[in-house]
């Protein structure tokens, strides 16, 4: 975004004294910076996200925030009964915790965001669309594929797994491995989804291009050099990627 544009929109956020075309009675002002790998997260409704923004822009200075949900149906202008919908969602994908108190009102915390596997993995299916994706092909053909996978009992289950993984102390698994694994099957299960349901053909991730996004997001999460995978037990030798298969061979072979 042009930074003329982003002072544009701060300025409208908090400047007390600026009141044109909103008259003398503003009164939401200030402003939170809200990720787009939340805005354009998949495996989150658009009720999920704004009910998730909202809590957000209420959390305190000890990470809480304790909104009563008549009070975010009022500011999303959504119903009370969607808004606890939306919540009871976003704890079953641990984006926030909720801490019950009897004779309060609920307090919410933001339980993974950076680290939550919904996200990884929605920024798996941005990546395929961005490098995979064939011109060709209407969006409208490969987002209703992209929706069953996401909304199937086989995402939820990566997700699960993933999070367990990488929260349990005691595991021989290495989460590195299993997040490349999850990647990789997700993008498949996309690519063999739209050849099979809707008959086109989308190329396979290339594995030398997709390390160097898996290792950045490694880093990301905190993994050092000594966690990250050993790539020569995926990538192709020389011999292997010049051996004239070519993709119809491929599907052949599937």
């Amino acid at each position: 975004m042009p930074k003329s544009i982003q002072e544009r929109l701060i300025k409208w956020a908090v400047d007390m004294e600026w009141h044109n075309f909103h008259g003398h009675f503003q009164r939401n002002q200030y402003y939170i910076p809200y990720p787009h790998m939340l805005r354009k997260c998949y495996g989150l409704s658009m009720n999920e996200r704004s009910v998730l923004l909202d809590i957000i822009s209420h959390l305190g200075e000890n990470d809480e925030a304790f909104p009563s949900q008549e009070t975010i149906a009022c500011n999303l202008g959504l119903s009370e009964s969607t808004v606890k919908s939306a919540i009871n969602a976003l704890v079953k994908k641990r984006f926030i915790k909720t801490v019950r108190r009897r004779g309060h009102v609920n307090r919410y915390r933001i339980d993974a965001l950076e680290d939550n596997p919904y996200v990884g993995m929605s920024e798996t299916i941005h990546y395929f669309l961005r490098l995979y994706q064939p011109k060709y092909i209407k969006r409208s053909a490969i987002q209703s594929v992209i929706s069953a996978v996401v909304n199937s009992d086989s995402y939820a289950k990566y997700a699960n797994k993933l999070y367990e993984v990488y929260r349990s102390p005691y595991t021989d698994q290495s989460y590195p491995d299993l997040v490349l694994d999850t990647q990789l099957e997700l993008m498949m299960e996309i690519r063999n989804k739209l050849r099979d349901e809707k008959g086109l053909l989308v190329s396979v991730p290339i594995f030398a291009d997709f390390q160097k996004h898996f290792n950045l997001y490694l880093e990301r999460i905190g993994f050092d050099d000594g966690d990250e995978c050993d790539w020569d037990n995926y990538l192709a030798s020389e011999e292997e990627q010049n051996d004239g298969t070519d993709e119809d061979e491929l599907i052949q072979q599937q």
